[in-house]
Formats: structure tokens, C-alpha cells, sequence
């Protein structure tokens, strides 16, 4: 029963999950701030960002961070689902269902009263899917998770995607971002009325039109791979590592290399190309991942880095709430004003303070403080909060 069990403690969790955690929350902070600062169209094209030293950061993001992190974290929560039902005294199914709920719970909170681009409640709902794979073997898994990536490939390229009806939030162009720099510099009212708008394409065309669901699925199905196969429980040897760290550089920037080259500029050869997307992201997952826990596993204690990771759903929902203070009317108002060089000294910045502030907070606490709320109405009962 519920009642009878308990989330995991500090004495019985994995240090390289926490540090590859930690790294993957922090460096999501990178992406996302640009999005939080100047709307959908800076995220998007980093073209958009004026000056030289603002272009080639922007490129930097695009070669070694876009899409990796993300990619990380979302294997990283596969993983721990397969943890949680795998584990020597495993959780009941039922446990796992409350704490998706009230993850999806916290996900809608986040999305309509924060920010537009929140990731927990998709995290939740594909959740409710991936248990029914825990129990497969490991090279079960690997082999779905790679038939649904050659699946959205190959959907991408014979039914590619146009967006009807796009709400302010998400377009792009010149006049869209004066309107999404009106909301987000008007009232609270208005912001929470452009993200309830916001809701509908984010749930509809993001995750089924364009077959979103089926690509984190198939990440968080791979993670579970990846914790059963001992990947990134620092179980393989140094050379298998090394090794995979190699290849995830090749597969990750071998893409970038075809675009300095010119390979593409055909409609079919670009096509393949963005398709091929998925290749370059899952590469620089497997790099830095790879790199990390290989690190980890030669004793590489990262401590700072793992109390970020072990207090990650506070950090995520602590730099929305600082976007939103830096940038929209609720605070400084600083939306759209700012360099993408100025983004890059805040996010420095913010991500120290994480370091310097977690294992502070984790050396008088078990959990971050939504991490303890989260279990709390997980498990029906208070947990215990002080060390």
C-alpha cells in the first residue's frame, strides 16, 4: 500500500544520475532564458540576435546545447521510472500514478501562470505511457526506442508539418514579437489569458499533430535502457565510455560539418536533413552524457553539481520564476531588451547561485522544498523535511 512505503533518500540515490541531472536542469537554463527574454522567434532562429558576438553564441548554443540537455533530462526521467518500479523494494503502480498526477498538476500551474514553455506536465502525461514498458528487458527497449525515432524520422519526411492557427506565444516574425512584447509587458491578467490560449497548440498540434508524445516516449524509453544496460550508473568500463563519447561527437556535429560543407539547399536534401535532427541531438545527448558519467566514474564527486540535481524540479521552477521577474511586467520588465552576451552573463550568474545554494540548502534539508512537496502529495502524507 501507499501508506506502507517512501521516496528515496539521500543514502540510497546514484550520484551520476544527480550530477548528469544537475548539469542537464542547469544547461536547459541556457536554452530557455532566450525564449523567457525575447519570445519564440529569438529561441528559435538564432539569426534574429543582432551583433557579432551575439551570432556566434547563438551558434554555440546550436551546435552544443539545443536539444541535448533536453534530451538528457527527458532519458534522465525515463530512467527514474524504471527506478522507482525496479528497485529492491519497488514502489506500487499506484504510487507512480500519484506522482505523475500531481506532476501534470504542477506542469499546468507552471504553463498557465508562469511560463508558456513548460515541459513537466508533457513529462507527466507520456509518463502515464512509459510505465507500461518498464518491465521489458533491456535490448527490448533499445530496440522500440530506436523503431519510434526511425518512425518519427520517416513520418517527418512523407508528412512534414504546417501549424494552423498558431497563437501569439508561439509565432514568430516582427509584428508578432511587438504583440508577444505588449503581453508580456501588460498585466498578469493578460499574460495568463495569451497562455490559456497558448494551452491548445501546445498540447494538440505540439505533442499529437506534430507526434511530439512519440519522441519523448521514445527518449524516456531509452533511458530506462540506458539504467538497465548500467550506462549511467558508471558500470561500463572507461574505454566504453570514451568510446561513446566519440561517437556522440561524430553523430552530433558530423550534421554541422554537412552544413559548412553546403550538403543541402535542395528541398529534398534539406529535408533529410532536419529530419535527421534527431541524430545530431541524440549525438550531443550521448557526448555530454557519456563525458560526465565517465567523469563520475573516475571519481569525479561534483558534488555542487548533484545537490542540483537532487533538487532539480525546484531549480527548473525557480528559473521560470526568475524570468518572469527579469523580464516581464510583474518585475523589471526587461523583455526584448537585452543581448543575448547580457543573457549569457545572467544565466552564468543564476547557475552559480544554484551551485552555491543547493548543497547549502541540502545540508539542513532532505529536499528541495518542491521536491518535498511533490512526495508529500505523492505518498498522502507529510515527509520528513529537516535533517
Amino acid at each position: 500500500m501507499a501508506e506502507h512505503q517512501s521516496p528515496t533518500l539521500g543514502a540510497s540515490r546514484i550520484d551520476s544520475l544527480d550530477v548528469l541531472r544537475g548539469l542537464a536542469v542547469l544547461m536547459i537554463f541556457v536554452v530557455n532564458i532566450k525564449m523567457m527574454a525575447s519570445g519564440y522567434n529569438h529561441y528559435a532562429d538564432r539569426t534574429l540576435w543582432e551583433g557579432e558576438y551575439d551570432q556566434v553564441i547563438g551558434y554555440l548554443h546550436s551546435v552544443f546545447v539545443h536539444g541535448k540537455f533536453v534530451t538528457i533530462f527527458t532519458a534522465l526521467f525515463g530512467a527514474s521510472l524504471a527506478l522507482l518500479l525496479a528497485r529492491e523494494k519497488p514502489v506500487s503502480l499506484s504510487v507512480v500514478i500519484s506522482r505523475l498526477f500531481w506532476l501534470a498538476v504542477f506542469g499546468a500551474i507552471h504553463l498557465i501562470f508562469i511560463r508558456e514553455g513548460d515541459i513537466l506536465i508533457k513529462y507527466a502525461l507520456v509518463g502515464f505511457v512509459a510505465i507500461l514498458f518498464v518491465r521489458m528487458s533491456g535490448p527490448t527497449l533499445l530496440a522500440l526506442g530506436a523503431a519510434l525515432q526511425i518512425v518519427l524520422f520517416v513520418g517527418s519526411i512523407l508528412f512534414p508539418v504546417e501549424y494552423n492557427d498558431v497563437p501569439i506565444l508561439w509565432q514568430d516574425g516582427p509584428k508578432m514579437h511587438l504583440e508577444v512584447e505588449r503581453i508580456m509587458l501588460g498585466s498578469m491578467a493578460d499574460q495568463v489569458a495569451a497562455r490559456i490560449d497558448a494551452v491548445r497548440f501546445y498540447m494538440w498540434d505540439l505533442l499529437i499533430i506534430n507526434r511530439g508524445w512519440l519522441d519523448y516516449l521514445s527518449v524516456m524509453i531509452i533511458g530506462m535502457w540506458l539504467l538497465k544496460n548500467g550506462f549511467l550508473t558508471c558500470q561500463l568500463s572507461p574505454k566504453t565510455y570514451f568510446l561513446l563519447c566519440a561517437v556522440g561527437a561524430a553523430c552530433a556535429f558530423g550534421l554541422i560539418a554537412a552544413r559548412l560543407l553546403g550538403i543541402g539547399g535542395s528541398p529534398l536534401e534539406d529535408t533529410i536533413i532536419n529530419g535527421l535532427w534527431s541524430l545530431h541531438r541524440f549525438g550531443g545527448a550521448l557526448f555530454w552524457s557519456a563525458l560526465t558519467i565517465g567523469a563520475v566514474a573516475h571519481g569525479w564527486k561534483a558534488q555542487a553539481l548533484a545537490a542540483v540535481g537532487r533538487t532539480a524540479f525546484t531549480v527548473y521552477i525557480l528559473q521560470s520564476v526568475i524570468g518572469l521577474v527579469l523580464f516581464s511586467s510583474l518585475g523589471l520588465g526587461l523583455f526584448g531588451q537585452l543581448s543575448l552576451r547580457a543573457l549569457t552573463l545572467i544565466t552564468v550568474a543564476v547557475c552559480a547561485g544554484f551551485l552555491i545554494a543547493s548543497p547549502i540548502w541540502l545540508a539542513h534539508f532532505r529536499f528541495g522544498p518542491l521536491e518535498w512537496l511533490w512526495r508529500s502529495l505523492t505518498y498522502s502524507r507529510l515527509q520528513p523535511f529537516l535533517r
